[in-house]
């Protein structure tokens, strides 16, 4: 850890000379180096990115980001994480009750709302995955993978209202994306104006949408 070279504030791009830095502090400037490396991904792209100009702004040496991260790739993965931590907190929170599959559908819809759609992260993450998809398609591949393990607490709850009769029979999963399409509706999420999906008993709606079209 004495040797990664970081800096502190207006040092930013000269050697850290202080020893060994406190573990806070590390976490902290990697913590601002992703938040860099969102800003450019954002604005250059994926491929447009330069490590170097993420080091000329973090302070945080090319040498300490292989060593951490591997690559641009592994940068762009590990934003993928924080993303998906934030999804996983929320979602996994929401309470699964099999006598209420309405409310808890209605509930999981606000939730993923709120904590995916509505996120600015992952909405950036999506469309640089998006926006880059022809050059680098397994980017979309790592999101697509995230957002599996996301759901699987809605798709794990919707293979029991199966057992019981509730739903259709189906795959559990293939259920959890069609709900997660009346959430997003698709295309429109990226365009339009993100204040649709806060429409007064939106989620009521597509709650009840949903179970009609898998009962």
């Amino acid at each position: 850890m004495s040797s990664e070279t970081v800096t502190a504030g207006p040092q930013a791009g000269k050697r850290w000379q202080g020893g060994r830095l406190p573990r806070a502090e590390v976490d902290r400037r990697i913590d601002r180096l992703l938040d860099i490396a969102l800003e450019e991904f954002a604005l250059t792209g994926f491929g447009g990115t330069s490590l170097d100009r993420m080091v000329e702004r973090s302070g945080v040496s090319k040498t300490t980001i292989y060593r951490r991260f591997g690559s641009k790739e592994g940068l762009f993965t590990a934003l993928i994480h924080r993303s998906m931590e934030a999804v996983r907190s929320g979602l996994w929170a929401v309470e699964l009750d099999l006598e209420d599959p309405l409310g808890t559908i209605e509930r999981f819809v606000a939730t993923y709302t709120d904590v995916a759609v509505c996120h600015p992260l992952g909405r950036t993450l999506l469309q640089i995955a998006v926006a880059e998809g022809r050059d680098f398609p397994h980017l979309g591949a790592k999101l697509l993978a995230n957002a599996y393990e996301g759901f699987r607490p809605i798709s794990d709850y919707f293979e029991r209202l199966m057992a019981k009769g509730i739903l259709r029979p189906g795959d559990p999963q293939d259920a959890a994306f069609d709900l997660q399409g009346l959430i997003t509706q698709g295309f429109r999420v990226m365009v339009d104006d993100i204040a649709f999906v806060h429409r007064p008993g939106r989620s009521r709606e597509i709650a009840e949408r949903f179970l009609r079209g898998w009962s």
